[in-house]
């Protein structure tokens, strides 16, 4: 992979010269780097649970407990469109 050199923002070198300084963290690159796994496992994190949750709806509403579109309401309700298929 090719090497990449970004300037940091000030605000950015803020948050991450206390670590760097703490020895928590060899360099700003590794805290930026720990930043950036921990956003893609929420990421991760919080589409896998959509997805659990969509599909739990839909075997909820498949079960003939509830009468209608479920999701037609709850997007009427909120002013929400379906999601991409």
């Amino acid at each position: 992979m090719p090497t990449q050199t970004l300037t940091l923002a000030d605000e950015i070198q803020e948050l991450t010269a206390p670590l760097v300084e703490s020895g928590r963290y060899a360099s700003a690159k590794e805290v930026i780097h720990a930043a950036m796994d921990a956003l893609l496992r929420t990421e991760v994190g919080e589409e896998a649970y959509n997805k659990a949750c969509i599909e739990l709806a839909e075997e909820g509403e498949a079960s003939g407990l509830a009468e209608g579109d479920i999701f037609e309401r709850v997007r009427a309700k909120y002013g929400w469109k379906p999601f991409a298929e």
